[in-house]
């Protein structure tokens, strides 16, 4: 089997909530668990290690309560990240998702920090990579949606999978739709879990072809709430969504390809207008053309893009899927949407030799923050790591920006072709710890 190369800019620092919510990505509490990878099934070889950066003297642990394990860190007083042991995957303490639930895993991996963090679990083997920065638990919410995306790899065992983590105390009974096969259960027929604050359910969606291209259910749409009942009140709740292993392309083929886990926003977050700009570098030609999926929880929700009419159909009453451009984007809608941004496989969709399959949730203009702090890890052979920033032409905004406080010069941004009140900018930087501000939200 071929051995793919090189996942670029897989910690993209684009998950933020709003001033005005006074929410962001840094906390002191968050939750995860240890996302299924298709090698788990055959060499077990992957490892999982989660980032923390800090910018004073913090005390980090992590727990998992229902195994007993804990590790602790302690950073130093100047900005730095920190890099934890790997997460179990043997013996008592193995809490890895390997395959459908049928009860509640005491699995969650709880941490906890006496200073504001800004956390990310990163699951790798070799160059089979994907990572998600983690929100804090004040964050989040009791309503999500899972989005994922055709599930084609160039391996078996490469299951489309979401999970849920009970993060408050007592009981949570959380209600699951899926919205296509999963591995125990039926497309479109809810189903209720009760869980204990770290308990975790996780589902595996149907596998459909087992030949190259491999392929499995896409499970785009599910639907995971929390609910009220007789003895609980409705509580937060986690929800991350991913692939053991997955290739996007522009033909169906098979290409490199990876596993990937993004931390799903709650319902709650979503926003009503979206500017973007494409991934990776013109110069030279590498990772450019995305795929958007553009979800609404209403079928009736009003959608632009570019100002007209989205003209893609919509798909299982919840997704517009915008073919794979290179060109930025405006996405409007009359009600709270949610966008995806899909970095495409190296050497598909005019991609370069560069890179591998990677998804993102797009902040919407709406919710912004005006100082970021993230790490563009070296793990595992990423040669390229990129930072792109949607940001107002109004004010000091630009000629404020800095990065790791240099001031970037103002000839580098681009006014956004569909709103001139906003620019972008696309950037390379080194691996390490990077930070970007500006006195205006981006």
């Amino acid at each position: 089997m071929k051995k793919y190369l090189l996942l670029t800019a897989i910690l993209l620092p684009l998950y933020f909530w709003s001033h005005a919510q006074d929410f962001s990505n840094k906390g002191k509490d968050f939750w995860v668990a240890y996302g299924y990878h298709a090698i788990m099934n055959g060499t077990n070889s992957q490892d999982m290690v989660l980032y923390f950066a800090t910018d004073q003297v913090t005390n980090i642990t992590i727990t998992i309560p229902g195994t007993g394990y804990t590790q602790t860190l302690t950073s130093g007083a100047t900005p730095m990240v920190l890099t934890s042991a790997a997460i179990p995957k043997n013996g008592v303490g193995d809490v890895r998702l390997l395959t459908e639930s049928t009860t509640p895993e005491n699995k969650g991996i709880h941490i906890t920090a006496d200073r504001p963090i800004v956390a990310y679990a990163h699951i790798y083997n070799a160059n089979v990579s994907g990572a998600s920065i983690l929100f804090p638990t004040n964050t989040l919410g009791k309503e999500y949606y899972s989005i994922n995306f055709d599930n084609v790899s160039n391996t078996t065992d490469a299951n489309c999978w979401f999970y849920v983590i009970a993060t408050d105390t007592g009981t949570t009974t959380v209600e699951i739709t899926p919205s296509a096969n999963t591995l125990t259960h039926p497309a479109g027929v809810p189903f209720n879990v009760t869980l204990t604050q770290g308990q975790v359910y996780n589902l595996l969606g149907e596998l459909t072809s087992f030949n190259n291209p491999f392929t499995g259910v896409d499970l785009t749409g599910s639907k995971i709430r929390s609910i009220s009942t007789g003895t609980s009140n409705c509580k937060r709740i986690a929800v991350f969504s991913g692939s053991g292993r997955i290739s996007i392309t522009c033909n169906g083929n098979s290409s490199s390809s990876d596993n990937y886990m993004v931390q799903a926003f709650p319902k709650s977050a979503w926003g009503k207008k979206y500017l973007t700009a494409h991934t990776g570098t013109t110069t030279p030609l590498s990772l450019i053309n995305n795929y958007f999926r553009i979800c609404v929880s209403d079928p009736a929700t009003v959608v632009t893009v570019n100002g007209a009419p989205v003209t893609v159909p919509l798909i299982n009453n919840f997704y517009y899927q915008i073919p794979a451009t290179s060109n930025p984007l405006k996405i409007e809608a009359d009600q709270p949407i949610c966008v995806a941004q899909y970095i495409t496989s190296q050497g598909a969709c005019s991609n370069g030799s560069l890179g591998d399959p990677e998804v993102i949730y797009l902040s919407p203009v709406e919710q912004n923050i005006s100082k970021v702090i993230w790490n563009a890890t070296p793990n595992f052979n990423i040669q390229q790591h990129y930072y792109n920033v949607v940001i107002p032409n109004t004010g000091t905004a630009i000629s404020s920006f800095k990065l790791d406080g240099v001031a970037v010069s103002p000839a580098l941004f681009t006014v956004h072709p569909q709103d001139a009140n906003f620019s972008y900018l696309i950037s390379t930087v080194t691996a390490g710890q990077h930070r970007i501000e500006s006195d205006s939200g981006f």
